[in-house]
């Protein structure tokens, strides 16, 4: 790439930094670098036992469990949030949004499933972190969850309750909704769910950055979902699903741009 266009970038790219940073209030500090992983699953031990020497062993006991249980458990599918080692601030709240389909998010269906409110934490959260509340948007397809305590390294693991809104199977399963797979074969996709993770930092606003995306869409129907049940003779292996996202430190930002602009500016060229 020609030096040249680099060097005459610089100091625009420069201004535009200090532009946003001008538009901030005094003692307003938007934290950077943040990062965080999300992983799903319908089974929270599963979760927990990720980059541990006997997950095989965890995973394996798993995918022989009761399959009218499994039905329920993708009903109510396990979220592991964690927020990574490089992040200098705690992750606030997460969202979750439900794009489409006649799908709301629910407070467990009976008493035992152990909800509080909207959400059923689990005992696989690292010490110290706590779900300190959670809402529904008015529609019931947005799921807010806040926390306390979620600090860089750390992770929350956590279940969520899927309800049909209206008439339909009681107990939809997870990949359906979130995912938009197909419910048969050659069957249409739908489009996936929304989340969005905060994070805060200390001070006054603007002291937060949000991090946001969709879900891969899943094209094949799953195998054994809502009242299709496997035969107990059946193993059925445990899926993991996992998203992330990254704000780099203000240095890396600035290359980043500066090399966005360069590129573009070469193209121009070309």
């Amino acid at each position: 790439m020609n030096s040249t266009i680099i060097q005459n970038l610089l100091p625009s790219a420069w201004a535009l930094l200090c532009i946003i940073a001008a538009a901030a209030p005094a003692g307003a500090v938007v934290p950077q670098p943040v990062g965080f992983e999300l992983t799903l699953s319908c089974n929270a031990r599963v979760l927990d036992a990720i980059g541990e020497a006997y997950f095989m062993d965890v995973w394996k006991e798993e995918a022989c469990d009761n399959p009218h249980l499994r039905v329920r458990n993708r009903n109510k599918p396990a979220l592991m949030l964690t927020n990574n080692m490089d992040s200098v601030a705690p992750i606030t709240s997460f969202t979750l949004t439900i794009n489409e389909g006649p799908y709301v998010f629910g407070a467990g269906d009976f008493a035992i499933d152990g909800f509080t409110d909207l959400v059923k934490n689990t005992m696989y959260s690292d010490a110290g972190v706590t779900i300190i509340g959670s809402s529904l948007s008015d529609d019931g397809k947005t799921l807010t969850v806040n926390f306390d305590g979620l600090d860089q390294g750390k992770k929350a693991i956590f279940c969520v309750d899927i309800d049909p809104d209206g008439d339909g199977f009681p107990y939809p399963d997870y990949r359906n909704v979130l995912f938009g797979a197909p419910v048969a074969s050659g069957g249409a996709t739908t489009d996936p769910a929304s989340y969005a993770v905060t994070f805060t930092g200390p001070g006054s606003a603007p002291n937060t950055n949000r991090l946001v995306g969709d879900f891969d869409v899943m094209t094949a129907p799953p195998t054994y979902q809502n009242a299709t049940i496997r035969p107990y003779i059946q193993m059925d292996p445990i899926e993991i699903t996992t998203v992330g996202g990254q704000i780099p430190e203000p240095a890396g930002a600035m290359l980043a741009l500066v090399g966005a602009a360069a590129l573009a500016a070469a193209r121009r060229r070309a």
